[in-house]
């Protein structure tokens, strides 16, 4: 089960507000070391953002 979560800053301190219950994982996917960068450059991962 995952929770995402709000949150909202006040005189440089952050205070919970509510979250809302998944039952799925909310995680993105990593890119493989031979895939297309996601920067745009053009260049494989490994040899730019990686």
């Amino acid at each position: 089960m995952t929770e995402k979560s709000r949150f909202v800053r006040e005189n440089d301190q952050w205070y919970y507000l509510d979250g809302e219950m998944y039952d799925f994982p909310l995680a993105v996917k990593k890119p493989g070391r031979n895939d297309p960068c996601s920067c745009g450059s053009g260049k494989k991962y490994k040899k730019c953002c990686g």
